[in-house]
């Protein structure tokens, strides 16, 4: 994982489209596309038109070096931990898969949580005769904190607890450490998506010792549509994966003798990771995305974004729209006041060309490295006019 040794970045508009990131306040949606990545894509497809075959390093290579990447970014040591995925869900697919889970145990979910960390645990439950609890969240002004509630619902049958870092609608910041070492006393795991997180706010694996952990990679990751990156600790070490391919067998690298079926996987994750993710497009667009992120630093663009917040927040307040008091600085979801319509709110936004998103009854804005305090003060202007 990076250190924050270096001075505070300043804005980092200039390596993305003007046109793209200009009032562009929706990374959590998907992240604008950088100039690097684009012509890494670029570059891949005149290859590709001027060379029929692949020679069979690049099936390997590049991939080893995803893997490294992101590894870096979490603090693994052991980048064979490390599976490509086409999507959190097929990462989370892969976890259920090989949780154990036994009639009238339980499985801890979150209130609004992201529909593929809901969907693949409620069937899960469902098929096992397991409750399938939902912690809500806690009403304003509550002493105790969501965290707090998830961890009070942990009992000797909780089989796992399945989270997001960062709450995906409003930016409610989970406290992981504590999660790891309730679920621990139960001998539970801890199933953490970070599609939300990595890469945008810290995430150290030796810290928090999940059991899974997956990320989408077009948001915080800065990749292309469609790829994705998946942890998998010590419990998933000799589980089966969803499917049997080729390239995720021992000695795959020898084309001359994949007919020679075998019956060991890769080390580690490697049995894991989906069918063609040799990815000959996007795994160099990939890789320029994750050196980008690890030249930042998560902590430098949390700095950022908080630099960027401070300049509205007592201005929102003032305004009688809350944040959360637990939250990430790269997404955060205001709760407008009774009178505030969204309707009139998007209006006003739109007049600015202003893009945010709307998750249930938050106002989602997602700034990045690339956003001004002028569009956060737009921002307050829309809001402003909009409660009048």
């Amino acid at each position: 994982m990076t250190t924050n040794s270096q001075p505070a970045l300043s804005c980092q508009r200039h390596l993305f489209p003007e046109k793209a990131v200009a009032g562009y306040l929706n990374g959590a949606s998907r992240a604008p596309q950088l100039h690097a990545v684009a012509e890494a894509g670029r570059n891949a497809i005149s290859w590709r038109e001027e060379n029929a075959g692949m020679p069979i390093a690049e099936f390997f290579g590049p991939v080893g070096q995803l893997k490294q990447a992101f590894a870096q970014l979490i603090n693994c040591s052991e980048a064979d931990r490390i599976a490509l995925i086409p999507a959190a869900s097929y990462g989370l697919s892969t976890a259920a898969r090989n949780l154990p889970l036994a009639y009238g145990q339980n499985i801890i979910v979150v209130e609004d949580q992201f529909p593929s960390n809901y969907y693949v645990w409620a069937e899960k439950c469902k098929e096992n005769g397991a409750e399938l609890k939902v912690i809500a969240r806690p009403e304003a002004g509550a002493a105790d904190s969501w965290s707090d509630r998830v961890a009070a619902a942990i009992d000797a049958n909780t089989a796992a607890v399945a989270i997001a870092q960062v709450h995906w609608a409003d930016g409610s910041l989970f406290n992981l450490q504590t999660l790891r070492d309730r679920t621990n006393e139960v001998n539970a795991w801890l199933i953490v998506d970070g599609t939300q997180s990595v890469g945008a706010f810290p995430f150290d694996v030796q810290v928090i010792r999940p059991d899974v952990l997956v990320c989408a990679g077009y948001k915080w990751l800065l990749g292309p549509y469609g790829c994705g990156y998946a942890y998998y600790g010590e419990r998933m070490d000799e589980g089966t994966p969803l499917e049997e391919n080729w390239i995720n067998r021992a000695g795959s690298e020898d084309f001359r003798n994949l007919v020679n079926y075998q019956t060991e996987y890769r080390p580690l994750a490697g049995r894991y990771a989906v069918g063609e993710h040799s990815n000959f497009l996007m795994a160099p667009m990939q890789l320029a995305a994750l050196q980008q992120v690890l030249s930042w630093g998560p902590e430098n663009v949390q700095q950022y974004c908080a630099r960027l917040w401070a300049t509205v927040e007592d201005h929102l307040r003032s305004l009688s729209v809350s944040l959360p008091t637990l939250r990430a600085q790269h997404l955060v979801g205001l709760r407008l006041p009774a009178h505030l319509q969204q309707e009139r709110l998007a209006a006003e936004l739109a007049k600015r060309n202003l893009q945010v998103s709307y998750r249930g009854d938050a106002v989602r804005v997602s700034p990045g490295m690339y956003n001004t305090e002028e569009e956060m003060i737009e921002l307050l202007m829309a809001i402003r006019l909009a409660s009048k």
